[in-house]
């Protein structure tokens, strides 16, 4: 289907962009990438862009002074910081606000989001009550440090600032959520089949990781409801853009776990692959993004 917006109007409005990219989370391998491909799909678009490849140094975004197209993942890209950094020097920038990012960036902070809007997540303390269980680090993404635990023998010692959550052995979902016409719309839902035990870093990033499925097989009340859950969250957190809804469903039940708000912009990216089945390619995708952030 393409995007709506007129690619010549944006073009013509935007004198250039530079794709912010890099910093020092241990996703900088995958920020990169994604940042390349959006890089990929500017120049394919005829725009004038570059790619900012960033160590983590904020005298260095001084320099930059057009639109910015934050692909970075984890802290202190993903967690505010880099946002109130262009908030303050009025640069506009793609994605939520500095806000909305300080809290998907804490996975506790957000499954409290989900509680106050009676949205079912899994249930998590500071120790585990019961086996299996999964611990999570509160911050970071990219499935890094999650670790599934079946006895208590498992749980050796962690330096990181985690918590555990009850194990919901059920279906991998991942909910794409983009602004179309400014407009926020879920792509189709998506369903991840690891090869490994569940969605690690390597499922996610290797070619050959784990079979991507969309949409979903999931009948008409399980989407809706899942629809409808995802926006009131997209849109209570005050996303902007674009942003990925993670959860698993048990038994028609959908249990929401985190939100993305930078999500991963890879070629075996979740967000971009329910972009193409919606009939968007990355161009359309990176257009809107920019249309979105135009907005602000």
């Amino acid at each position: 289907m393409g995007s709506t917006n007129s690619r010549e109007t944006i073009k013509g409005k935007i004198s250039k962009v530079v794709v912010l990219c890099g910093g020092t989370s241990p996703e900088r391998d995958v920020s990169i990438s994604s940042g390349k491909n959006v890089l990929k799909a500017l120049k394919n678009l005829g725009m004038n862009s570059e790619i900012m490849i960033w160590n983590g140094d904020f005298k260095e975004l001084d320099a930059i002074n057009s639109m910015c197209f934050i692909m970075l993942h984890g802290s202190p890209g993903e967690d505010g910081s880099v946002q109130r950094f262009f908030e303050e020097r009025n640069v506009p920038y793609t994605g939520s606000d500095s806000k909305s990012c300080e809290i998907t960036i804490d996975k506790i902070k957000t499954k409290e989001y989900f509680q106050k809007l009676k949205i079912k997540t899994p249930k998590w303390s500071s120790d585990p009550s019961s086996f299996p269980c999964v611990f999570k680090p509160r911050f970071g993404g990219s499935s890094i440090g999650v670790r599934i635990i079946f006895s208590e023998t498992e749980i050796g010692r962690s330096s990181e600032d985690g918590f555990y959550e009850d194990y919901i052995d059920g279906r991998e979902i991942t909910v794409s959520i983009l602004d179309i016409d400014g407009i926020p719309t879920v792509l189709p839902i998506l369903e991840i089949i690891p090869k490994g035990k569940f969605y690690d870093y390597e499922s996610k990033y290797s070619p050959d990781g784990s079979k991507l499925i969309t949409p979903a097989p999931l009948n008409f009340w399980e989407r809706s409801e899942i629809e409808k859950a995802a926006l009131k969250v997209y849109k209570e957190i005050n996303c902007r853009g674009f942003a990925r809804i993670d959860g698993i469903i048990l038994n028609g039940e959908f249990y929401f776990l985190e939100v993305n708000a930078i999500p991963g912009m890879t070629p075996t990216s979740d967000l971009p692959a329910s972009a193409r089945a919606f009939g968007l390619e990355m161009e359309d995708v990176v257009i809107e993004l920019l249309y979105s952030a135009m907005r602000r």
